[in-house]
């Protein structure tokens, strides 16, 4: 009888021990989903950078509007290509041309920099009612990069003359930890 008994106790901890994995399993399976697509949605780049381009353009009205031109610096994060945008609001069909001029940093040198910039310049024909961002310029900041403001000055040139001269400002920052643990 003993043995029975003892048979029934361990076939029934098994069991809600099995239970209580699986249910732990789910629920750590949908809290991951829920909170990955929450932090997912804020990560929308493209519809991000067509609102902020589009609200500079409102702001200023000028013809050439990049991401880092007003207000607030803007987050780049290490360990990712971080692409500078820029919008164009073309009067007529025109070749324009993007060129980086100039760049710095707190806390670092011009070389190290420079390093970082995959991509410096972008040129293309822009027609009007062509208001897709452009990418410009491209930055690999590397993963044990300090969390510093840098900025970057552009030249902007329409058929090969320059129409103006922006001073974009970025921010290092890197990415929360629950973010970087769950997705």
């Amino acid at each position: 009888m003993k043995k029975k008994a003892a048979l029934e106790l361990s076939i029934g901890t098994i069991v809600v021990i099995v239970i209580a994995v699986t249910l732990l399993s789910l629920g750590m399976v949908f809290v991951r989903k829920i909170m990955c697509s929450a932090i997912g949605l804020t990560g929308d780049i493209n519809d991000k950078v067509t609102a902020e381009i589009d609200r500079l353009f409102g702001s200023t009205g000028g013809e050439v509007q990049c991401i880092g031109s007003a207000g607030e610096p803007i987050k780049m994060e290490p360990g990712k290509m971080n692409i500078v945008y820029c919008g164009i609001k073309a009067k007529r069909e025109a070749k324009y041309s993007i060129i980086l001029e100039d760049w710095g940093g707190t806390g670092l040198t011009k070389s190290e920099l420079r390093r970082w910039i995959i991509q410096d310049e972008w040129s293309g024909t822009v027609a009007p009612g062509d208001e897709t961002p452009k990418k410009i310029i491209r930055v690999s900041i590397p993963d044990d990069a300090p969390e510093e403001n840098i900025w970057f000055t552009i030249k902007i040139k329409r058929e090969g003359s320059t129409i103006s001269t922006q001073t974009l400002d970025f921010k290092i920052s890197r990415s929360g930890l629950l973010q970087r643990a769950m997705c």
